[in-house]
């Protein structure tokens, strides 16, 4: 399939950045866009999002075979928040083809199922989805950041891009959404998981999936969700990760 990327810098490490759910890849990455001075940055708009052609469901497992497209003969990944779970999904399929792996805050839930505030975020997010619409999108959302127990502050109006991610993401299923966690701990890439603090659910399904996958752990207090936009204090250890990924043993 065609769909919609941008792609910046002309030399280095390839390196793929997969977005989330309320943002396309231009809004979610727009504080790396710099890092294109070094490496070859190519930044997704998944399926129904960016200029590609709207959709009717989210898929993250034909999300994840579009990215495996993009690996080409090697690139690091990084994905934030459901681009995350899409990410893990796709270096599964092709760790031969990940120089590393970089997760911020993804929705694993299924992959923490045992701590209790993860739990409780499922139920919480399962009743929401059962019990609400989104024709009135900032309401839909305000009760999803709400089951997760995060600050989200909306503007006002919401811009149209917004009102339609909003609909995409009803129709997903954040709470059934795991990682491949078995795969993943057999690739010799390296993996970093990335958090904000902002939210209990997320800080505990990143501790898990950190320890479950023996991976780096980063953490930026008083960040939003979406990590990568405090800009440079993510991307100083983003590169720093990276660097130490090339001399890691293959």
């Amino acid at each position: 399939m065609k769909f919609d990327i941008e792609t910046l810098g002309d030399h280095g490490d390839r390196v793929v950045m997969v977005h989330g759910s309320l943002n396309d890849g231009r809004a979610a990455f727009s504080e790396q866009r710099s890092l294109a001075e070094r490496v070859r940055l190519v930044i997704v708009n998944r399926r129904g999002y960016g200029n590609n052609p709207p959709i009717t469901c989210v898929d993250p497992e034909a999300d994840a075979l579009d990215i495996v497209e993009l690996l080409e003969d090697g690139a690091h990944v990084v994905g934030t928040s459901m681009g995350g779970v899409i990410s893990a999904r796709a270096a599964a399929l092709a760790p031969d083809r990940v120089r590393s792996l970089t997760l911020i805050e993804p929705p694993a839930f299924p992959n923490a199922a045992g701590h209790p505030v993860v739990a409780e975020a499922s139920l919480a997010m399962q009743r929401h989805w059962a019990s609400s619409s989104t024709a009135n999108a900032a309401t839909f959302l305000d009760g999803f950041a709400a089951a997760l127990q995060m600050p989200l502050q909306l503007p006002s109006p919401l811009p149209p891009g917004l009102a339609a991610a909003t609909a995409n993401l009803k129709t997903e299923t954040p709470w059934a959404t795991y990682i491949p966690l078995a795969q993943l701990k057999r690739a010799r890439f390296p993996k970093l998981i990335v958090s904000g603090q902002c939210s209990p659910v997320f800080e505990a399904i990143c501790d898990t999936l950190a320890a479950a996958l023996s991976a780096q752990r980063a953490v930026f207090p008083g960040s939003t969700h979406a990590v990568q936009r405090i800009g440079k204090p993510f991307n100083d250890v983003l590169e720093q990760f990276w660097q130490s990924a090339a001399r890691a043993p293959a």
